[in-house]
Formats: structure tokens, sequence, C-alpha cells
């Protein structure tokens, strides 16, 4: 517990026990965006509307887990940690951490029926529609992580044991054939399962307990799911330009001096090129131009759109006639 001891210290009374909570999944405002900017019958469409049903699905899940957890009181002290990404694409849909155990829950919100299979290990849904679906092993998933996280704890010289479990979301979700051995837990049954951790024997103060939380979140290593284009190979030609109406949401607006205005709800914004900047990386890539953005916005002139992208405090890369603006990532 050297390190632990280096950087722990005690906790003030009064403070959240939720040390991290959760974010919406950035990839949902990016499928929502490409969709957006997509012709009506583009080849794609059904499967980026079908990988936004299972991102929203997935977040409704967590949350779900999340309001369950909000009446936990077990007779021991406890941290939770909501949607955890550690390095090593270790991604923990809640973590808590306890004096003798740290608890990785991973959230399954798949509709029909779910059968866990091994040799090879899977996990096939038959959807309410009749179709069947297969899917990576969460059982494999969440072993893989305790290993990493079992790994990392020993690094830190941290004694905590680690298991894992698979939590249903909702009742209507149907499972057979759970392997031996694995947990898979109903979110009803989460807070029950918890209170039955055997606390015998602490292995870490409250005040390390902190310290270890903090040092999770200080090495976090968020997954960017960006740009999305190229990931389902659709080109930039096929991709809508313009600045879309914040109100309207699928009309464009015009640029009247340095303000859009909607010719449909006749709305006035100063701002409203942000987010179409913003879905510009999202969807294209990383950089950008004045020209590529005076293309994209439908600027009168390069100088204007210099100032925008001034305005967005972008990072600058290259010289002047080469001169590209970086999205900051966020930490």
């Amino acid at each position: 517990m050297e390190f632990l001891a280096h950087i722990c210290y005690y906790r003030k009374r009064g403070v959240d026990l939720i040390i991290k909570y959760r974010d919406k999944p950035a990839k949902i405002a990016g499928y929502e965006a490409l969709l957006k900017r997509l012709p009506a019958h583009h080849a794609k469409r059904g499967l980026i509307q079908e990988k936004l049903n299972g991102a929203r699905a997935g977040l409704g899940g967590e949350e779900r887990l999340d309001q369950l957890l909000e009446s936990f009181d077990p007779p021991y002290p406890y941290l939770v940690l909501q949607g955890v990404e550690l390095p090593g694409k270790c991604q923990i849909d809640l973590m808590v951490i306890t004096p003798s155990w740290l608890v990785l829950l991973e959230v399954k919100n798949i509709a029909g029926r779910l059968r866990f299979t091994e040799n090879p290990s899977a996990l096939h849904q038959l959807t309410p529609a009749g179709e069947m679906k297969g899917y990576k092993s969460p059982i494999i998933q969440m072993e893989t992580a305790e290993m990493k996280i079992t790994k990392l704890l020993k690094q830190l010289n941290c004694p905590l044991r680690v298991q894992s479990a698979i939590v249903i979301a909702y009742p209507s979700q149907i499972v057979e054939s759970v392997p031996a051995g694995a947990k898979v837990w109903s979110a009803d049954e989460v807070l029950i399962q918890l209170e039955r951790l055997q606390m015998t024997n602490s292995s870490i103060s409250a005040s390390q307990m902190t310290a270890l939380g903090d040092h999770l979140l200080s090495i976090q290593d968020h997954y960017n799911p960006f740009p999305l284009a190229p990931k389902f190979d659709i080109l930039p030609s096929e991709i809508e330009n313009g600045v879309f109406c914040p109100r309207c949401r699928l009309k464009k607006m015009d640029r009247l001096l340095r303000i859009w205005e909607c010719k449909s709800c006749f709305i006035l914004s100063g701002e409203a090129h942000f987010e179409a900047l913003e879905e510009w990386f999202m969807i294209h890539k990383s950089t950008i131009t004045t020209t590529e953005c005076k293309e994209f916005l439908g600027l009168p002139d390069r100088d204007a759109a210099k100032r925008l992208l001034k305005r967005m405090g972008l990072e600058e890369r290259g010289g002047r006639r080469h001169r590209q603006y970086v999205k900051r990532m966020e930490k």
C-alpha cells in the first residue's frame, strides 16, 4: 500500500459517494449528426440508425442501474464510479470500491432472448422480430477487465480483490444458458448481491478507497469514436454541408453579415455555426482548414471562415499557407 499511502487523504464529511457521474456517450451525438446530414435514401442510414439505437439503449440500461443504486445503503463504506475508461481499452459501466472488494459491473440492455454460448464464447440475441444476432461474450469481456484491473492493483500494491458481474437491465430480457460460475444478475438484484459481499477483513481504509478512486480517474483513457464517416466508408461528397437551424433541426440557415437566420422559423443566431463545426469533427476528421470551413458552412470567403475558426478556440498547426485548425481532445 505504499503508493496509496502516498496519495491518500481523508474524505470530508458530506462528500458524495459517487465520485464520477456518467457522461452521455459522445457517439450518440455523432450518429445523430451523421444521420441528419445523410440523404434520406442513403444505403448506410439503416446501419447508422441501428448503431444509434444500440447506443441509446445501452445508456438507458446503465442509467436504470444508476437509479436503483440511489437507495444503496450497505453496512460498509463504498465509492461508486460510473462509466470508467482505463488504459488498455478497459471500459467499465459501473465500478464499486469497498474496503475488501473492487466490483465491476457490465450492463446489458438488449431486447428479446439472450443466450450465452461456449466453445466459442459468444452472446446470441433473438430479437422480438425473430432475427438472430451475435455479439462478443460479455463474460469474456469482464474476465478480461478483471485481469487488467487486478494487474493494475498489484502495481499499486493494493490488496483489494476483484470480482465482476453482468447486469441485465430489464426483466423483459430473457436470459438462457448462463455458463456455470458466471455471475449474471438482474438490475433489481444488484443491491442485494452487493449487500451480501463478504467484508470479514478490510483490506484498505476509507481514505485509501478515496485515493484509489482518485487515481483511477486520473489515469482515464477516453475512447475517441470519431471521425465516423471513414468508419462507415462514407465519402465527403455524400454528406450535406451547411448550418442547420437549432429549432427546426432539419432546415439550413443563411448567413447575414455576422448572424445566422432560418427562413422557416425566423430564428436568429450568432453561434449556430459552433454546432456545425462540432459535427464536422465528429463526422469528417479532427482538422479543418479555412477553405474546408468556408465550403462546409457556406460562407462567402475564407476571411469569414478564419474569423469563425478563431472564435472556436481551436489549436492552430502549420504555417500561414497550410494552416490547420485542430479539435482539442477533452481530458
